[in-house]
């Protein structure tokens, strides 16, 4: 039994909270990126007149050659580069949590529907030898995305939505589960066509996979700050 569709109202809802979330979580890294990018690298700026780069008061056109390629000014060039890994990992951040007011609110019924609409693909398909294991290959995402429009309305953030899920979903070895167990218990195909396990099968794998996409995670966070922590003592150290 398939979803009813969304009421518009829910739906515009839906979108307001998952634009404000994500518009947070992008403001939020550009000021990281201003604060902590920028201010780092301001720092290491005040630092370049140290002994380390004698060229720098050497004097003439050479003394700024040899300055533009001295190792402390790449260094300051990389640390500069952080302002924009901040701001970008922020965007990541937001569509996370955008993802995670997706989820809570339609997730049940964009993974039945999504589903729904995969199964009946796999049914249609013939079963002749190797068949089944190419159904990735039939699988259009704009197909898809009409077939969710009813729920999640239609847009390009919809279209990331199914292009996920069918990058992450494991066909090939979810067609083979759902085979093995075919054989196994000795099941037929009911007369409707609709085969209730392989719709079960692809609507637990679906929505384990937009979890998995509404999950924010620190941990490019933390990569960045320590690899931003190493390049600035290089860059101390180089200066000194």
């Amino acid at each position: 039994m398939s979803s009813p569709p969304a009421h518009p109202q829910s739906l515009v809802r839906t979108g307001a909270k998952a634009g404000f979330a994500f518009a947070g979580s992008a403001i939020k890294g550009a000021l990281i990126g201003l604060f902590l990018g920028g201010g780092v690298f301001f720092y290491y700026l005040s630092q370049l007149q140290g002994p380390g780069i004698p060229a720098a008061r050497a004097g003439g056109a050479g003394a700024i050659l040899a300055l533009i390629m001295s190792p402390p000014l790449l260094v300051a060039v990389l640390l500069s580069l952080f302002v924009g890994v901040y701001f970008l990992l922020g965007v990541q951040r937001g569509r996370a949590r955008a993802m995670q007011h997706l989820v809570a609110a339609r997730g049940e019924a964009v993974s039945q529907r999504l589903g729904d609409a995969i199964a009946g693909r796999i049914e249609a398909m013939p079963r002749t030898h190797g068949g089944l294991q190419r159904v990735a290959d039939w699988l259009s995402p704009d197909a898809l995305c009409q077939q969710l429009a009813p729920v999640l309305g239609e847009g390009r953030a919809v279209r990331a939505v199914v292009g996920f899920v069918l990058g992450r979903l494991p066909l090939s070895d979810m067609l083979a589960e759902w085979q093995q167990e075919r054989a196994a218990h000795g099941a037929t195909t009911p007369a409707t066509g609709e085969d209730p396990a392989l719709r079960a099968l692809l609507t637990r794998r679906i929505h384990e996979v937009l979890q998995e996409m509404a999950t924010p995670s620190r941990k490019l966070f933390y990569i960045a700050l320590a690899a931003q922590a190493v390049l600035l003592g290089v860059g101390l150290w180089l200066v000194r």
